[in-house]
């Protein structure tokens, strides 16, 4: 498996969609960890978290503000293009929240209504699975789960894992 540390306030749509292509496509189990304390999941990271195979946030995180915004075209773009825009973000992360599992309603919020919520609150609206202190909570913690894609089923078996950090 693979765990993907994740603190972002965003980043552009196109490298998003590759990451999350890679993400929904993996053969391996990926998961995402908002981590360390302090950190966020805004904008694309939402995206990222939400196609992970197991969505994990550390304590006094934050997750949301998905809306699209558009670099050094303010007040240029037309309301039909801002609206095909947005519905092509909501449609896409509403797909992806339905993938895995996860709460489509407040997917779509993330996007049209730009709110953020906080790590128990995404426990709570199932928009991650659980939440972590640590690496090693997370390890302890994910041992036994059960994930499946792709017609297939995978059981994590990490107690005594070796961890292997890469950057």
């Amino acid at each position: 498996m693979l765990i993907i540390e994740l603190d972002t306030p965003g980043g552009l749509m196109d490298s998003m969609r590759n990451i999350v292509k890679k993400i929904l496509g993996s053969n391996i189990p990926i998961i995402v960890y908002v981590a360390p304390r302090g950190s966020r999941a805004a904008s694309a990271g939402v995206f990222i978290t939400l196609a992970s195979h197991v969505a994990v946030m550390a304590p006094e995180t934050h997750i949301g503000a998905a809306h699209p915004v558009t670099l050094g075209a303010e007040g240029k773009e037309s309301k039909t293009m801002t609206d095909k825009i947005v519905n092509d973000t909501v449609s896409y992360i509403k797909t992806i929240a339905k993938n895995r599992g996860k709460n489509v309603e407040w997917a779509e919020k993330a996007v049209r209504q730009s709110v953020s919520i906080t790590e128990d609150e995404a426990l709570k609206l199932n928009v991650i699975d659980l939440i972590c202190t640590d690496l090693n909570d997370l390890l302890t913690k994910v041992d036994g789960r059960v994930i499946k894609f792709d017609g297939m089923t995978r059981t994590l078996l990490t107690r005594g894992f070796n961890l292997v950090r890469s950057r």
